[in-house]
């Protein structure tokens, strides 16, 4: 079967002990008044594109309103994700998602392709484009100077990790590359969108000696984190990304793209849109979330469904969508843009 046609999705609200009430403010209006959305518990997550068992995006309109993620996945996967390999799950690869962190998150690692087979785990990247961050706020990224396997592994699951790790200050529009094997933690007052690879594992070395909302200490998984760390790695500091000219090819454009994140897995970019911008891209799926400004997306022979840019809203292009051009932007128009890989 075909899809051939944006898909927007609900987002569905996630309780963490460590959110806030930040992301209602980040949303669209209208996905708001449709998500599932607690009400007492700080919100942490906001998953805009999953296809996790525990929370599977919904399709909010349009001929396939109310499917899942999940059950389009099972169904029409071709149409969805084209030329994309896919691992032995068959899940959709990636992961969108809006995070608060109104405190410290845990220190944690994920691990590459060659630690989670040994492990028996999936691997795990992810990036970080911060929305909004408190003065002061700041990222731990990597090994300070001169720390090495040894100096880390014994103080790794107590407070002074805090002081073996690189931090960084960090503001509004800078961009965070969070490799595999590279330990990492989001620090308090951070608003951001993350991409990740559709995989849940996780290694907590240190918790700031919290307890989670069940009441009870959380899990920290020391042993698993060392094997899972390169003590190698020397990660990009975070900082503002450099936009270039755009364009679909057909001429000189006002539109600007900065890389956020190239991998072999997938790849992320801001794009800032003033003229017509061409979003599909034919063989692989697409996904789109505004981050300010509107405007619409334009589909060759759709004339009997609207298809807009608000902030706060996500599309999926599936990969059997030839064309998706933005028009109509508003002069403030900014999105992020995130694709799988088609590996040989």
């Amino acid at each position: 079967m075909v899809i051939a046609r944006p898909l927007r999705l609900q987002p569905h609200a996630v309780p963490k002990v460590w959110g806030g009430a930040a992301l209602r403010g980040v949303l669209a209006p209208d996905d708001v008044a449709g998500a599932s959305w607690p009400d007492a518990d700080p919100v942490g997550e906001v998953l805009l594109v999953s296809d996790q068992d525990r929370h599977a995006s919904v399709v909010s309109g349009g001929p396939f309103a109310g499917r899942s993620l999940r059950g389009l996945m099972l169904s029409e996967c071709d149409a969805l994700m084209g030329e994309v390999q896919l691992d032995g799950d068959e899940r959709f690869p990636l992961v969108l998602k809006l995070v608060e962190a109104r405190t410290n998150l845990s220190i944690q690692v994920h691990p590459d392709e060659a630690a989670a087979l040994k492990l028996g785990v999936q691997p795990k990247s992810e990036c970080w484009y911060l929305l909004d961050a408190d003065p002061g706020a700041e990222v731990f990224l990597g090994l300070a100077p001169g720390v090495d396997a040894t100096a880390f592994a014994s103080g790794a699951s107590t407070p002074d990790v805090v002081d073996l790790l690189g931090r960084f200050s960090v503001r509004p529009g800078d961009g965070v590359d969070v490799s595999p094997g590279v330990v990492h933690g989001m620090g308090a007052g951070l608003v951001l969108a993350e991409v990740q690879l559709n995989s849940t594992t996780t290694y907590r070395l240190y918790d700031w000696d919290r307890v989670g909302l069940d009441g009870q200490p959380r899990e920290t998984h020391l042993d698993e984190a060392l094997r899972s760390i390169d003590f190698e790695a020397a990660p990009a500091p975070p900082g503002p990304l450099g936009f270039l000219g755009s364009g679909d090819g057909g001429g000189a454009s006002v539109n600007q793209t900065a890389p956020l994140r190239r991998g072999k897995r997938f790849e992320v970019d801001i794009l800032d849109v003033h003229d017509p911008e061409e979003m599909a891209s034919p063989g692989r799926p697409t996904a789109i979330l505004v981050l300010s400004g509107s405007g619409r997306l334009e589909i060759d022979g759709v004339d009997d469904e609207a298809f807009p840019l608000t902030r706060g809203c996500t599309w999926v292009l599936p990969a059997d969508l030839s064309a998706a051009r933005i028009v109509d932007a508003d002069g403030e128009l900014r999105v992020l843009r995130a694709r799988p890989m088609i590996r040989n």
